[in-house]
């Protein structure tokens, strides 16, 4: 069944997301690695995002939340892009872009000069969608988490 996006809409966090933040993101994850201490302690925990300055965003169909993104304050101009995940059969509609999008916007409005991540090379979908919005390949620098292999970077104007 063919998937109409234009009832999708991405809203910012309430603590009523907590339980599918964590469940979509445990889903992915564990496609191919083990979920790890440092997920666990973002995933059980993304009021703390919040509060540190950061955000999580959410797309949501019909009130059901089908995707998500995640925002960590890393310092007064930079974020991490981070837990970005789209439920299985919504993925390929063009979902991931809307919350990329959501994520520049906020960065811009917060008055970020970078946006940074650590993926995996194995993620090539993933990485596409980086390299359409800009993101380029640096020297990986953190151990955050065991699967990351790649650190990528954008500077925003």
């Amino acid at each position: 069944m063919k998937k109409d996006i234009s009832k999708i809409f991405i809203k910012k966090y309430e603590t009523k997301f907590d339980n599918d933040f964590f469940v979509l993101n445990k889903a992915w994850i564990e496609e191919s690695w083990i979920l790890e201490e440092s997920d666990k302690k973002d995933l059980l925990n993304p009021d703390k995002i919040i509060h540190n300055g950061g955000q999580v965003f959410f797309a949501l169909e019909n009130q059901k939340v089908i995707g998500t993104v995640a925002m960590i304050n890393s310092s007064d101009d930079r974020f991490e892009l981070a837990k970005m995940t789209v439920q299985e059969d919504f993925r390929g509609k063009g979902i991931a872009n809307m919350l990329m999008d959501e994520c520049l916007k906020f960065a811009k409005e917060n008055k970020a000069n970078e946006i940074f991540l650590i993926s995996n090379d194995s993620l090539t979908i993933a990485r596409n969608l980086y390299d359409k919005y800009g993101f380029k390949e640096v020297d990986l620098d953190s151990q955050k988490y065991d699967r990351g292999n790649v650190k990528m970077r954008l500077t925003l104007d």
